[in-house]
């Protein structure tokens, strides 16, 4: 493993020297005809403003390349990382990585988002989940002028709460609790008007009873937001890192997630659709059913062919989100979600429910904007998500909250 990781490392540091050393422009960055058709204005033609699009995608591909080697399933730690962030994100179905508005909570999973903005906004998100499970975030963007970057830090954290803990016949013998932290920090960069990239740096600590993991998780993002239609593409390496401490003798992968997105705003209607295709790094999503049934999209619960076992395979990498805005300067917004492998995953046989669907509302008075979502995840849990955003500077009558 560590000679493949070698060989790749090597062939990326071989290409970016050809392409810096060579005088042909056709060599020395084969990607700014298309960084050309993308932009509408007079690019700098520098070198290594040229290359500056080729060396984000070198860089992308080398993580997924040491992502996708990763365990996946339920053999990964730190799984509190893949939780939605934003309330927001929680009722349009639990991504969002290609939005282009300030929401500053979803820079957590796209750096890109950033923009300068979210110069002075604080964030405030809190999630009630199942059993008593409480999670969180927090965080705080800062816009430099002189550097054109825009820069967040966050705090993510998931309480599971007070556990009985017995011996090997059932005698109590107490309590414990458990919970896990993410500190990250990231930053945001345009590369022109319709380009943004963006990278995050998180660093977790796991406490589960006496057992303690820490760890290091790195995301990289991109967004492309075409104005003139209206539409915003993004892509997301999350949660791409290893442990610097382990629980016991067994290492364990992170929860590492490729992500590709479109938002659309249609032109005549105050409605934003997005769909998110997640774990692009992992095809097979389906698992070993004991009772040897699975729920079809269409048909139910049924025996599934091969053909329609590809087919659900392929919804469950889908997130479909939908977002109608309403009033003068759309202060009123509503929200709904649906999310596919959630619903085949957690949906109870001959059990009709509304599991894998969500919805919500967002709501801006003046200085703070409120979000509020509800996830059915079971026919017995449904979570609820709250939001709170402000900008410091918008006290002084010089900051943006949109």
């Amino acid at each position: 493993m560590l000679n493949n990781y070698l060989v790749i490392f090597l062939n990326a540091m071989h290409f970016m020297d050809r392409v810096w050393k060579s005088d042909d422009e056709h060599q020395r960055c084969p990607f700014v005809y298309l960084q050309r058709s993308m932009a509408t204005e007079n690019i700098n033609n520098s070198r290594l403003r040229k290359c500056r699009v080729p060396a984000f995608i070198v860089i992308l591909l080398c993580a997924m390349y040491f992502s996708v080697n990763g365990q996946v399933g339920g053999d990964h730690a730190y799984s509190f990382l893949n939780l939605s962030t934003s309330a927001r994100v929680s009722a349009l179905g639990g991504s969002l990585i290609p939005a282009s508005q300030g929401d500053l909570a979803l820079a957590y999973d796209n750096p890109a988002i950033l923009n300068e903005q979210m110069d002075g906004q604080v964030t405030f998100q809190h999630q009630f989940l199942a059993a008593g499970i409480q999670s969180g975030y927090a965080g705080f963007g800062k816009w430099f002028d002189t550097k054109k970057l825009i820069t967040h830090v966050g705090f993510k954290y998931i309480l599971y709460g007070d556990f009985n803990r017995a011996d090997e016949f059932g005698n109590p013998l107490g309590q414990f609790k458990g919970s896990e932290v993410a500190i990250n920090m990231g930053i945001g960069y345009m590369l022109y008007d319709k380009l943004r990239i963006g990278g995050n740096i998180k660093l977790i600590n796991s406490t589960l009873d006496v057992y303690r993991s820490a760890g290091l998780a790195f995301d990289l993002g991109a967004i492309y937001t075409d104005t003139s239609h209206l539409v915003s593409f993004g892509i997301s390496l999350k949660n791409s890192g290893f442990q610097l401490s382990r629980y016991d003798e067994v290492r364990e992968s992170l929860p590492v997630d490729l992500q590709i997105g479109v938002v659309k705003r249609l032109r005549y209607l105050p409605f934003q659709l997005s769909i998110i295709y997640h774990h692009f790094n992992r095809w097979n999503l389906l698992y070993d059913n004991p009772s040897g049934d699975e729920n079809n999209f269409f048909l139910g619960f049924q025996q599934m062919d091969t053909e329609s076992s590809e087919f659900d395979n392929f919804f469950r990498h889908l997130i479909f989100g939908g977002e109608l805005f309403l009033g003068k300067h759309e202060v009123f917004s509503i929200r709904l979600g649906y999310n596919h492998q959630r619903k085949q995953e957690l949906t109870v046989t001959n059990l009709r429910t509304l599991t894998g669907f969500s919805g919500g509302f967002g709501l801006s008075l003046k200085k703070f904007r409120f979000a509020y979502s509800f996830s059915k995840i079971h026919f017995g849990a449904t979570t609820h998500h709250l939001g709170l955003t402000t900008n410091i500077k918008s006290f002084t009558g010089t900051g943006v909250l949109n």
